[in-house]
This record gives C-alpha cells, structure tokens and sequence, in this order.
C-alpha cells in the first residue's frame, strides 16, 4: 500500500467515527429534551392531584389553554393563572414550565401558541397534549403528539373531554 492511500484510509476511518460520534451527541440530545418534556408533564400532573383532592375538582379549561405563558405560570388555589403571589396561598405548582421547542414539529398548538403543554380540564378531567421527538414504548407514547390524563400517557392526540 502506498503512502497516499494509507493517509487516505486513516481520514476516511476519522470521517466515519466522526459521524457516528456526531449522530450519538444529537441523538443524545433529543433524548434528553423528551425526558425533560416527560418531566414537565408529570409534574404538572401532581400538582393537578393534590389540586383535586383540595377542590374535589380539576382547574376547568373548556379550551385547550397554553401552559407555562403569563397567564397560565402558576397553579394555585383558583386554577392556572399569572405568576403566583408572593403573599397568596402556597401554590400547588409555582412556575409551570414551557417544553424545549428545539425539535418539535409544531403539532401541538393551543391558545395561538405552537410547542407547547395544552391544558383542557373538566370538573372530574384532564387532558394535557404535548409532542416528543421519539417515542418510549414503556410509557406507551409516540413520536410526535401525546396526551396525559389521570388514566396516565397515550400515544396520539387526546380525545375531547
């Protein structure tokens, strides 16, 4: 073998583990948004319980409301609302997060808002949409639009309550 080709298969054989290195960092990365998402939700969800078993009630929300903006930063004793008082009851949830948007195809949109947790809520329900970029078998959701209820995730969108 001469001298060229050697230097030539040492390069491509760096080229190839650069790309696969490349590929395991985003792959990383997405994965690392949807836990965060997956968090963001469950979170969410807690706060509602220990809601419920104050009020004998969900927050009600005919439309799907956008969680996490300014009017909906805070889950206190009178529902969603805008940042919690300082000198108000103690908040189920006190800032209400926005999921990470880098990856998100748009398909979850409420309130005029893309990308984000859609809350729509009865008396005795709750839906929360949201989208992941891959989907987790053990939690039975899928890529692209979920839903979380009381009765826990579901690939897709949520039906109307």
């Amino acid at each position: 073998m001469t001298r060229t080709a050697e230097v030539l298969l040492v390069g491509m054989i760096i080229g190839v583990m650069g790309l696969v290195a490349g590929y395991a960092v985003l792959s990383a990365r997405s994965h690392t948004r949807d836990v965060t998402r997956l968090a963001n939700v469950r979170e969410v969800q807690m706060a509602l319980e220990m809601y419920f078993q104050n009020h004998s009630s969900y927050p009600i929300a005919v439309d799907a409301i956008p969680l996490g903006q300014a009017l909906t930063a805070c889950l206190a004793s009178d529902g969603f609302a805008a940042p919690c008082s300082v000198t108000g009851p103690t908040p189920y949830l006190s800032v209400v997060t926005t999921p990470p948007a880098s990856g998100l195809k748009s398909l979850v949109t409420c309130g005029g808002v893309e990308d984000a947790y859609c809350y729509s809520g009865t008396a005795d329900a709750y839906r929360i949409q949201f989208e992941l970029e891959s989907g987790n078998a053990l939690l039975g959701v899928a890529k692209g639009m979920n839903c979380l209820s009381g009765d826990g995730f579901k690939a897709g969108a949520c039906a109307a309550l």
